[in-house]
């Protein structure tokens, strides 16, 4: 049996969020879905659908960035949600109408190992 500790020390996110666009996030979430990657929300409510947070670790920097056109500023939250082991996380903003892309602070994987253990009747805190 292993338990996984997440500690957070209130660091700071340098990263400033990305936008994103519609087109640019349905791409996304038809890479992710295919690789069994999306978490939170998986149906097809188009206002669910701009929230919702996946893992970009197990994929190369180039394959995902190329999805967002290789906008510098999603290579940038992509790069920072990969080097500390983190999940993206994006949002609609209803009052600009912008799909923001930031990093989260859920560690990656996090979301699988919480499913397993609720398969295996594992309460988690």
């Amino acid at each position: 049996m292993s338990i996984n500790l997440f500690l957070s020390a209130g660091a700071q996110r340098d990263v400033k969020p990305a936008t994103v666009s519609a087109r640019q996030l349905a791409a996304f979430r038809a890479f992710a879905r295919e690789r069994g990657e999306l978490l939170d929300h998986d149906d097809e409510d188009p206002l669910v659908a701009c929230s919702f947070e996946a893992r970009v670790c197990p994929w190369s920097l180039a394959s995902i960035c190329a999805l967002f056109d290789y906008d510098e500023g999603v290579i940038a939250v992509v790069e920072e949600a990969q080097f500390r082991g983190l999940n993206v996380r994006f949002d609609r903003d209803d009052a600009t109408r912008s799909i923001p892309v930031r990093v989260a602070s859920t560690p990656d994987g996090s979301d699988r190992q919480s499913r397993a253990a609720r398969g295996l009747g594992i309460a988690s805190t």
